[in-house]
């Protein structure tokens, strides 16, 4: 029985079990009624340490000399507590443990654990005291996380803003004005022609805001990420005010062409229309055409070309944008003839809808209503979504697209054929992926055929080795793969770019996709033979997948 064998220490803080001289063969020690054993000696909340027990009961049952002589297996402990650190330093929480027996935590004991962990900044006092009270409340051994202190994440500042205080003749286009007391929307208005005259406010910049460092509970200070304070740029036709030199003012008359941190004017030839009486009009600047460009007529611009009406059976050229506010319209010709509709934009092409005409655009197309029958060909995306489900119809004719293709409608009912090649720029990722691979494996031939050359000179004892010799395993040795490593990092990002864009330049159909439409990405294509609903085309540089969007939808195409 254990309390033949357990006693107090003349401390009275521990529990010693000794076997007493006269111990008998067959005295029954089990773990269970230990506690029992405690309380009789008032040492029920003692920390009892288990290993001891066992060693102990094992060493009895052998009658070894440890036994007799006494074994501690349970002990008065105080309170005890740790620092953790969490959320990459940003909270300090106290774990508290209760005491066995012990004393509770004093307030010198909290401060010595924070001063070890380092934990100066932060600090809750009313933590800190729930902590002192809980090492009072808290069972033997029990425990409790208590958070006593938390950082301070950094206030980030604003970068710079540029707010451009004119519109956008991008954007002012092709917008349906309210007009009549009803406010009734006109389609056929759409909005005035964006011109600024001079001395007129372009655009004002709101400087940079800096932000607040941050500190951890140790004291560490995070500095907010840096703010662009880019300063405002006059361009051409622009200049600082003399009020405010964060404002700009127009230096003439023209169009406004709106720059991420500043705006240029384009010198603006104003015209009601183009036609017979106007002949063909080239001018080093903007374009502003309030009316239509006739059949036969030709436009050619340094700047942006802006059209109010129409553009029919016409040429227009510009380095920049060409905005045509109502439609382009060519004539249905017979295949094999040339389109009779011409427009060649060094920018973006932006139209309410075009039909039987070839258009060509360094940058983005963007049609409202549709595009019908056209031969198009873009570097930037192709898109054609209008307000409405009806409108937004991608339909005939050919579309070459360097980005993506997205459209409510795509083909159209009876057969007409539609030809898409969208992601036109891929070969251009593939040829510089194997040049590199080319290359790549030509440094290694290299490399390796170093290598072998290392190898033979270092058969060569060093004692008869010549001098030329010598110098060549120098050079040799100083030889390293930081070519290797340059070509392959290039190939790998270069690979990154590659996935990323075929992860966002696909053709997509938000509305329908209808029958004999053709998707090319690569050498790879794909027919529709069924009407579908909407439905999404991607490449994985093997296979063409499509992807309807509704689940009912028949998947062949």
């Amino acid at each position: 029985m254990w309390k033949n064998v357990l006693k107090l220490d003349v401390s009275g803080n521990k529990v010693i079990a000794q076997l007493p001289s006269e111990y008998e063969q067959g005295l029954a020690l089990e773990v269970t009624l230990l506690h029992n054993a405690l309380a009789e000696h008032n040492a029920q909340n003692f920390f009892v340490d288990d290993t001891a027990v066992i060693q102990f009961i094992k060493c009895a049952g052998e009658a070894k000399g440890d036994a007799f002589a006494g074994m501690m297996i349970a002990e008065v402990r105080d309170a005890a507590a740790e620092v953790l650190l969490t959320e990459q330093d940003m909270i300090a929480s106290i774990k508290v443990t209760g005491a066995y027996g012990g004393a509770p935590l004093q307030p010198n004991d909290v401060i010595k654990i924070l001063t070890d962990a380092h934990v100066i900044r932060g600090l809750n006092k009313k933590a800190l005291k729930k902590v002192l009270l809980l090492s009072q409340q808290l069972k033997p051994g029990e425990t409790y996380l208590q958070p006593v202190a938390i950082g301070k994440r950094p206030k980030e500042g604003k970068n710079a803003q540029f707010i451009p205080l004119v519109a956008d003749p991008k954007k002012r286009v092709l917008k349906p004005q309210a007009t009549g007391e009803h406010g009734k929307v006109d389609m056929r208005d759409l909005g005035a022609i964006v011109t600024v005259g001079e001395n007129e406010l372009v655009m004002k910049r709101i400087p940079a805001i800096q932000g607040q460092s941050g500190y951890t509970v140790t004291g560490a200070v995070i500095p907010p990420k840096p703010v662009k304070d880019n300063p405002l740029k006059p361009g051409v036709g622009t200049k600082f005010s003399s009020d405010n030199p964060n404002t700009l003012l127009s230096t003439m008359s023209g169009m406004p062409v709106i720059k991420a941190s500043g705006v240029e004017i384009d010198e603006a030839l104003c015209l009601s229309k183009v036609d017979i009486s106007t002949g063909h009009i080239k001018f080093k600047g903007s374009v502003v055409i309030s009316g239509n460009v006739e059949a036969n007529m030709e436009v050619t611009a340094t700047g942006t070309i802006t059209v109010g009406g129409f553009v029919e059976s016409a040429t227009l050229k510009s380095k920049g944008d060409i905005i045509v506010s109502k439609g382009i319209i060519g004539h249905n010709v017979d295949d094999g003839e040339p389109k009779s509709c011409h427009i060649h934009s060094g920018g973006d092409v932006i139209a309410n809808y075009a039909q039987f005409a070839e258009i060509e655009a360094k940058g983005d197309m963007h049609f409202t209503v549709h595009s019908l029958n056209n031969d198009l060909r873009c570097g930037g995306d192709l898109t054609a979504t209008g307000t409405s489900k009806k409108q937004g119809i991608l339909s005939g004719g050919q579309a070459i697209v360097g980005g993506k293709v997205l459209c409510n409608q795509l083909g159209v009912e009876g057969d007409t054929a539609t030809y898409i090649k969208a992601f036109a720029s891929y070969h251009c990722y593939t040829e510089k992926l194997e040049q590199l691979e080319l290359r790549y494996t030509q440094l290694q031939e290299q490399k390796m055929k170093a290598i072998r050359r290392e190898i033979e000179l270092k058969k060569i004892p060093k004692s008869s080795r010549s001098e030329a010799q010598n110098m060549e395993l120098a050079a040799l040795n100083s030889s390293n793969t930081d070519a290797l490593d340059r070509f392959s990092e290039d190939k790998e990002r270069l690979e990154l770019e590659l996935f990323a864009k075929l992860e966002l330049n696909t053709v997509e159909s938000l509305v329908q996709t209808h029958t004999r439409v053709t998707v090319a990405f690569d050498d790879e294509k794909v027919t529709t033979k069924n009407t579908h609903g909407p439905a999404l085309f991607s490449f994985n540089k093997h296979i063409i997948n499509f992807t309807p969007k509704l689940k009912e939808e028949d998947l062949a195409v």
